[in-house]
């Protein structure tokens, strides 16, 4: 036989900060963000809340359709570590400050089955506000199982997902998991939190030998500066 799709449980996913107001350089007004841990630290924007609606900046992504990716990952990072700058997190049993991802969220495609659609901005380099090159990342091809942890996790804290009720999630590409929270938990010192599980689909993509070469000078590779964002 063959597996068609996994699910896998994650660790506990809980809200450390819900419609923060964050100061974003370049844009007009401070953007409502909520901050959550789904396995990694996510800054999470809903383009559709009542607050968000008002920025002009964000009529470019509204839908998040693929043709607007280029702008989704600009102001993606911007807001991410505008997020980080102004509003720093720490997971409280590990040293792990955040937010280090972005995760952009709106209604799904219209005929989709599913309950929320997303993008996921993930960074390629440093971004200096002093240099615009540098405000760029990329897009998950999936609806991504932290993000969405996360953001099951930030929906049960705003009593808008319950215990063991399906949630489906599309990405930008259309791609779409299927998350569940199936119990409740506490992290730190009692902080609420919920036991998320993901469901989903993966393939083979390529197969890769590598070499290491003892007369090879770099064999742990080697970087030049940073490349990616330049």
């Amino acid at each position: 036989g063959k597996a068609l799709s996994v699910t896998f449980t994650n660790r506990p996913a809980f809200v450390a900060t819900l419609a923060a107001k964050i100061p974003v350089p370049h844009i007009s007004l401070e953007v409502e963000v909520d901050i959550a841990f789904g396995g990694m630290w996510y800054a999470i924007v809903d383009l559709e809340s009542e607050h968000n609606m008002k920025i002009k900046a964000f009529d470019a992504i509204r839908g998040l359709q693929a043709s607007a990716a280029g702008h989704i990952v600009r102001l993606g990072e911007m807001i991410k570590v505008a997020t980080r700058e102004n509003h720093p997190v720490q997971h409280p049993d590990m040293n792990y400050p955040g937010p280090d991802i972005l995760a952009f969220r709106c209604t799904p495609a219209t005929g989709s089955d599913c309950h929320g659609r997303n993008a996921v901005v993930m960074s390629t380099g440093e971004l200096d506000w002093d240099e615009p090159s540098t405000w760029k990342g990329n897009i998950d091809r999936s609806p991504c199982g932290g993000g969405t942890s996360a953001v099951m996790a930030m929906l049960h804290a705003r009593g808008k997902l319950g215990l063991n009720e399906p949630f489906r999630h599309e990405s930008i590409l259309g791609t779409v998991f299927e998350g569940r929270l199936v119990a409740e938990a506490s992290v730190g010192r009692g902080i609420p939190a919920v036991v998320p599980t993901i469901t989903g689909s993966a393939w083979i993509t390529q197969m890769t030998t590598v070499v290491l070469d003892p007369t090879d000078p770099f064999p742990e590779g080697y970087t030049l500066g940073d490349i990616w964002a330049s």
